[in-house]
């Protein structure tokens, strides 16, 4: 991999985790501007979702941050051991960041809502630190994995986003449109992968 090519994935990245954070329902109230951590807590008391009317899971719209924590020391496997450590504890505070409150996270183990979150918090924490020594030994396949797994955090996500996208409406008695935090995620995200498949091609076609 150039040092173009790492510079551009670590810019998508930043990006990425710009656009989780920024609004992904854009309204002129900028208390209603929810970003997709904010939904994952805000839209469990929807009517729709408390009734079970719609059946959606909301701990998608946690999955890309535990993605994007996941992926951090990954992207820095073939740095120095101090570069590393670093883009390991960060992508562990992000994935910290997904484990729920106190007093929730008590029995969040346990808790129906508060389970999943809490395993795939607790999991990415550990894979963080895991990835500090094993992400360099992934070799070709990095770049395939990475394609992966951004899929597998990504999808999910949009999935759920969309199809709360009506209920929303009702919620709000007027149209609701796609924030810039989402379309920015989105973009960042797809162009990442992108790269990483182009490299991971690219490898596959110089070793033939």
């Amino acid at each position: 991999m150039t040092k173009s090519t790492h510079t551009s994935q670590m810019l998508l990245w930043i990006g990425a985790l710009l656009g989780y954070g920024g609004p992904w329902i854009a309204q002129s109230s900028a208390a209603l501007a929810w970003n997709a951590y904010d939904m994952f807590d805000v839209l469990r008391l929807l009517p729709e979702i408390e009734t079970g009317a719609l059946s959606v899971n909301l701990q998608a719209l946690r999955l890309p941050l535990i993605g994007l924590a996941v992926l951090l020391p990954v992207l820095y496997a073939n740095l120095r051991w101090f570069w590393r450590i670093t883009a390991a504890t960060l992508g562990a505070g992000l994935a910290l960041a997904t484990l729920p409150p106190y007093p929730e996270i008590v029995t969040a183990w346990r808790t129906p809502g508060w389970r999943i979150p809490f395993w795939w918090g607790v999991g990415a924490i550990l894979a963080a630190g895991a990835l500090i020594e094993l992400a360099s030994r992934l070799g070709k396949s990095r770049q395939w994995l990475i394609v992966g797994w951004l899929a597998l955090t990504g999808i999910p996500a949009v999935a759920t986003f969309n199809r709360l996208l009506p209920a929303l409406h009702t919620l709000h008695t007027r149209p609701v449109h796609t924030g810039w935090g989402f379309w920015l995620w989105g973009i960042a995200t797809l162009l990442l992968a992108l790269i990483c498949w182009y490299e991971g091609a690219t490898q596959k076609s110089d070793g033939e």
